[in-house]
C-alpha cells in the first residue's frame, strides 16, 4: 500500500487578490479626496489673508491722505497682485456732516464664484 501525500497549496487565490486591489483603491481614491479639498481649503485661507491685507493697506493709504483728497476709485487690478480686484466706495456726509464713510472692497475667484471682502473706515475733516 502506497501512501499518497497530498500537499496543501499555500496562497491567494484570484479572487481574494482582486477584493483586495478593489478595497485598496477605493481607499486609495478617498484618501485622495482629502488630500484635494485639504489643498483648496489651504488656498482658500490664503486668499482671504492676502485680500484682508490689500484692503488694510488701501485704508491706511487713505487714513494719510488730506480731507479733501479721499475720493471713490473704480474697481481695477491691484498692482503686483493680478488675481485680485480692488474697488473704494466714498459716501460724502455719512454718517454726520463733514465725515466720509470709506469702504474698500476686494475681490477675487474661488471656485463657487466670485469672492469680496469689505473694510468699512470713517474719515473727518476734524
Amino acid at each position: 500500500m502506497r501512501k499518497r501525500i497530498t500537499q496543501i497549496r499555500r496562497g491567494f487565490t484570484l479572487i481574494e487578490l482582486l477584493i483586495v486591489i478593489v478595497l485598496f483603491s477605493a481607499g486609495a481614491v478617498s484618501l485622495l479626496q482629502i488630500f484635494s479639498m485639504t489643498i483648496y481649503g489651504g488656498s482658500e485661507n490664503q486668499n482671504t489673508l492676502i485680500a484682508t491685507a490689500l484692503a488694510e493697506e488701501k485704508l491706511e493709504q487713505i487714513r494719510n491722505t488730506a480731507y479733501g483728497s479721499v475720493v471713490d476709485e473704480a474697481r481695477a487690478v491691484v498692482p503686483n497682485y493680478t488675481f485680485f480686484e480692488r474697488e473704494v466706495v466714498v459716501d460724502d456726509n455719512t454718517p454726520v456732516t463733514n465725515m466720509k464713510q470709506v469702504t474698500v472692497k476686494v475681490y477675487w475667484i474661488e471656485r463657487p464664484g466670485d469672492v469680496t471682502i469689505s473694510l468699512v473706515t470713517y474719515v473727518s475733516s476734524i
